[in-house]
């Protein structure tokens, strides 16, 4: 099996993941490492429908000899450039705000590579925090960040972002991500925890009931709200 990694291996200011560590220095799996940018290049180039696209990305790094890009001769200037291959995802899951039934979306803030994504994952799910009328894109349509015909499937999932965060909805649980943390460290623990957190609970929402439920989650949209202005 292969990987391709970046940050998102790690909970980002929170630290690496002990565990994703573990499995990925163990040899059990073969690692391609790639820049977060160098990913959404990639990202761009399966949308355009090209096979690779140029950058000076990495170049220069260990991160380039551990990747699967090449380095090329600029036609026009002579100088190196890094081909990117373009990436097709199988399947991607996308959280936003809020989809009409026919997968129509809305994304409130920084969109990073989401539209990017869409158009190169084969299959596409979205799940978002509420369904709205398809009238609200009608009366909107400048608001649409991913449109329908990207999309296979919406599913309608509040607080599907928990326990990170979703921008002007509630902020991260970093009780819960601190726990996470701490069980990876140990195997025998961290699949314990996998198994009561996971394995044994049949849903989402009873994930959340067992993480504080509806009373930590209005904790967690209070926070949130303090944070964008909106709180008293």
């Amino acid at each position: 099996a292969r990987v391709d990694i970046a940050y998102v291996v790690g909970l980002e200011a929170r630290g690496l993941s002990p565990h994703a560590r573990r499995v990925l220095e163990s040899g059990a799996v073969e690692v391609c490492e790639w820049t977060n940018y160098a990913l959404a290049v990639r990202l761009q180039a399966a949308a355009m429908g090209v096979p690779f696209l140029p950058s000076r990305t990495m170049l220069g790094t260990d991160t380039l000899a551990k990747s699967a890009a090449k380095v090329i001769e600029c036609p026009f200037t002579g100088k190196p450039l890094v081909a990117l291959p373009a990436l097709y995802p199988d399947v991607a899951a996308i959280h936003v705000h809020e989809a009409d039934i026919y997968g129509n979306c809305r994304i409130r803030g920084v969109t990073v590579a989401d539209l990017e994504l869409a158009r190169a994952a084969k299959r596409l799910i979205i799940t978002c925090e509420r369904l709205i009328p398809h009238d609200e894109f009608r009366r909107d349509p400048d608001r649409t960040a991913i449109p329908f015909f990207c999309v296979e499937a919406v599913c309608e999932v509040p607080f599907g972002s928990y326990p990170g965060n979703m921008p002007g909805e509630y902020f991260s649980d970093e009780a819960h991500l601190r726990t996470w943390l701490t069980v990876e460290k140990d195997l025998d623990q961290y699949l314990r925890f996998l198994d009561e957190y996971i394995f044994r609970v049949p849903d989402f929402d009873a994930y959340l009931a067992k993480c504080g439920g509806l009373p930590r989650l209005r904790e967690l949209r209070g926070q949130e709200f303090l944070l964008d202005g909106r709180g008293g």
